[in-house]
């Protein structure tokens, strides 16, 4: 959520900018048809993006649980009323031009004390832009009750609203390249890849589990021909569903391998090489 909202969710999802909304998703702080436009949008597009996004509105759940589930913590009382009042229109709800009606008036006669049409349109005028500013501002406001439930789990607000993981400054980065590829196990590898971020991520969906004793082995293959460098090991339980991995200084690199290796992994490759991802262009 770090990216002011647009005035429709069609327009934000347009822009490439569904990741700000898996907070409210998480929340339940969108409506109906909302929820069904963004699991809609979520089928069609990159794994590592669907992955994401899941991942946020994941972490989002876990924490309001865990708060609820152990010691209570309260955020401070006056918490929501200060983000609120930083929220874009706030002053305006102040304004007295933009207030509610306040005590009825005499029929025909308006607020201002003016009589006849010109009275009455102008107070439809009026109603119409608190209504305008109020249903822009709605998004800001279920964004704000996010920030605070998240802030009472230990999240801090800037955090919730600023920072982004590696993998979506990967996602979100100018020159970011994507690709999907078949494993020989079985299920796809998808890449995404940024010089800019000097990063990749790597996201396996369907990838059946190694025969017991195994495990995969992810491994970054030089480009001057030196030794494979390990990534890690993957059990069977890490690969169920779909499995992120994020890559840092990639740099020097020219492709991603993964290899079946006895439990504990190895020092060095075992052929065959069950996938091998390309980082270069």
């Amino acid at each position: 959520m770090n990216r002011q909202f647009a005035d429709d969710l069609g327009t934000d999802l347009a822009r490439g900018h569904v990741l700000e909304w898996a907070e409210l998703y998480a929340l339940d702080a969108i409506s109906a048809d909302e929820r069904r436009i963004i699991d809609a949008f979520l089928a069609d597009v990159d794994p590592a993006v669907h992955a994401t996004f899941r991942e946020r509105v994941r972490t989002c759940r876990e924490t309001v649980t865990t708060t609820y589930a152990s010691t209570p913590m309260d955020p401070p009382a006056d918490l929501f009323e200060r983000i609120v009042a930083r929220l874009p229109g706030a002053s305006d709800a102040a304004d007295p031009t933009t207030a509610g009606p306040g005590p009825a008036a005499p029929a025909g006669r308006s607020v201002a004390g003016g009589t006849g049409p010109d009275a009455a349109d102008e107070l439809a005028r009026r109603r119409t832009a608190r209504a305008s500013m109020s249903s822009r501002a709605a998004r800001w406001v279920a964004a704000a009750a996010a920030a605070v439930v998240l802030a009472a789990g230990g999240v801090t607000i800037a955090q919730t609203l600023q920072q982004t993981t590696l993998q979506e400054q990967v996602l979100q980065a100018s020159d970011v390249r994507t690709a999907r590829l078949a494993l020989a196990p079985g299920g796809t590898a998808a890449l995404a890849v940024s010089g800019e971020e000097n990063a990749a991520v790597v996201t396996l969906s369907g990838v059946p589990a190694p025969d017991p004793g195994y495990v995969y082995q992810m491994w970054r293959i030089p480009e001057d021909g030196t030794d494979p460098v390990s990534v890690g090991t993957m059990t069977g339980e890490d690969v169920a569903g779909t499995k992120v991995t994020e890559l840092e200084d990639i740099g020097g690199f020219s492709a991603i391998a993964i290899t079946v290796e006895p439990d504990g992994g190895s020092a060095t490759p075992t052929l065959p090489i069950v996938a091998q991802i390309p980082l270069g262009a």
